[in-house]
């Protein structure tokens, strides 16, 4: 059914009856309820022990805005749903019968409540016909394995949502392992190479320790040689070039001869 204008109906809920009578005027088997949207109104609530006892009511809005006033609870129709909805799905339900009545024949009354301490949530419930009991557990356990086949692919699901977030952590896991023995990797390669440094480092002395350096080169004796001074060399000796004598000079005007010649020729 779809819901009413401006009224958002939430999902249907199944639950059990707890019963507050005594145990002589109640049945004996569990009694389970069924509260669902509905054609016959916004709210159909159905409860029976899926034998031979059911009991139910449909509520309008006109309903509704009467549950409204009696409970207590402001705001919209969909507020109430909500909230009435919230109190059948908290487990703290009940159902009440009139004492002087017997289970099949009475009225019974569905009590529930969100939490302690909030307001009550009651509806009156009125037996099923009995031409119509067998048509109303058959409805009822249908509506139940449907809600159960919905659950079951909901966590079917969620089962297989879990499984891969299951297979991407372990791969993200197995990543990070692989970082890790790679940064463990590089941290014992720095260790290594500041521990070389550090050996290179008290082998060879300090700048401050080390003895002043000047500028000679000291030489072993034996591999001495007296290497001369630029400043020192003596320097070198003139050496007078005579310029040859012509054996004859010719004078302009005069003719000279050489000496032996003259000496030849006196002779």
């Amino acid at each position: 059914m779809a819901a009413p204008p401006g009224i958002t109906m939430p999902a249907a809920v199944f639950g059990e009856a707890k019963p507050e009578n005594d145990a002589d005027a109640l049945p004996r088997r569990p009694v389970l309820f069924h509260a669902h949207a509905h054609s016959q109104g916004p709210l159909r609530v159905v409860a029976t022990d899926l034998r031979s006892l059911a009991w139910h009511c449909s509520l309008d809005l006109d309903d509704l805005q009467d549950l409204q006033d009696d409970v207590g609870i402001g705001g919209s129709c969909s507020d109430l749903l909500d909230y009435l909805y919230s109190s059948l799905s908290s487990g703290q339900v009940r159902i009440r019968f009139p004492v002087d009545q017997g289970p099949g024949t009475a009225t019974a009354k569905l009590v529930a409540t969100k939490a302690k301490g909030l307001p009550l949530i009651t509806l009156s419930l009125h037996p099923v016909a009995a031409s119509e009991l067998e048509d109303a557990i058959a409805d009822f356990s249908i509506a139940l394995y449907a809600s159960y086949k919905t659950t079951q692919e909901h966590a079917s699901r969620e089962q297989e949502r879990l499984s891969q977030l299951m297979d991407s952590l372990a791969s993200e896991r197995e990543k990070n392992e692989v970082m890790q023995k790679q940064l463990e990797a590089l941290s014992f390669l720095d260790k290594r190479k500041a521990t070389k440094q550090k050996l290179v480092t008290d082998q060879v002395p300090s700048v401050s320790g080390a003895p002043p350096v000047s500028d000679q080169v000291i030489v072993p004796v034996q591999q001495q040689t007296s290497v001369a001074s630029p400043s020192k060399v003596p320097p070198a000796k003139a050496v007078k070039r005579v310029a040859p004598v012509p054996r004859r000079a010719r004078v302009r005007g005069a003719l000279l001869q050489d000496t032996e010649e003259n000496d030849d020729y006196d002779s």
